[in-house]
């Protein structure tokens, strides 16, 4: 390995308190944790009903090759 390489290797992994600190400043309050848990709960994923019967024709399919 060349220096450049191992001087912008240890430069990446290099880890300080100072970032390990900001760090924990930036992490969310209970409060803010809570109302976050709370939204990902309430998002629901539909999918379209185009994609739902290319999923059903696939299993259709896929049931009549095994049962043959």
């Amino acid at each position: 390995m060349s220096n450049f390489t191992l001087s912008v290797l240890s430069t990446l992994c290099l880890v300080t308190k100072s970032d390990i600190k900001h760090q924990e400043e930036l992490s969310l309050t209970q409060e803010e944790q809570a109302c976050f848990e709370s939204t990902l709960n309430t998002v629901r994923y539909s999918p379209r009903p185009a994609t739902l019967q290319v999923i059903f024709d696939y299993a259709a399919n896929k049931q009549s090759t095994e049962e043959k």
